[in-house]
């Protein structure tokens, strides 16, 4: 059918979620639109339980984010597994799954927000990620100029993305 002054356009979005069988952790929410552009690895706090056909307002806010950036596909990522935002003690799985994606990814975006919960934990794991991937480590820069700003903060829903430095103590 053709309709006069239009143009229709079309795409494909693939997505993929990990889960640990109890379905208490989620280790990755992945999606992809252009396998021909960048990939961006983001890295958050908590995961919330969105998964790979209901997405919830950060999920929605990365995504569009990340095209807007320029990117063809966003590994959403997390410090923390627990999705009821229980502090697990050790988790190799998400270890895993991080450094998987951070390894492929061509930016990986720190973008856990500036609350002071966890404090240490988020610090330890920030050198660890400098420790490897100091070239490819980005924030978001918010619009009154601060770094770590998470997708749902409305200073930073213009993405401003930055080269990361971090000082070691």
């Amino acid at each position: 059918m053709s309709i006069q002054n239009t143009v229709e356009r079309k795409a494909n979005i693939s997505s993929q979620a990990i889960f640990s069988k109890s379905g208490k952790d989620r280790y990755l929410l992945k999606m992809e639109w252009d396998s021909t552009k960048p990939l961006l690895a983001i890295i958050m706090t908590f995961p919330s339980s969105a998964d790979e056909l209901i997405f919830d307002q950060t999920t929605m806010l990365v995504r569009n984010g990340a095209i807007k950036n320029g990117f063809g596909s966003v590994s959403i990522l997390n410090v923390f597994s627990s999705i009821n935002n229980e502090k697990p003690k050790s988790d190799k799985n998400n270890t895993s799954v991080v450094m998987r994606e951070c390894d492929i990814a061509d930016t990986i975006l720190v973008a856990y927000g500036r609350g002071t919960s966890h404090t240490e934990e988020k610090e330890a794991f920030l050198l660890a990620l400098y420790e490897h991937y100091q070239d490819k480590l980005y924030t978001i820069i918010d619009s009154k100029g601060l770094p770590f700003s998470h997708p749902l903060s409305p200073l930073a829903h213009n993405w401003n993305i930055q080269k990361l430095t971090v000082e070691k103590k």
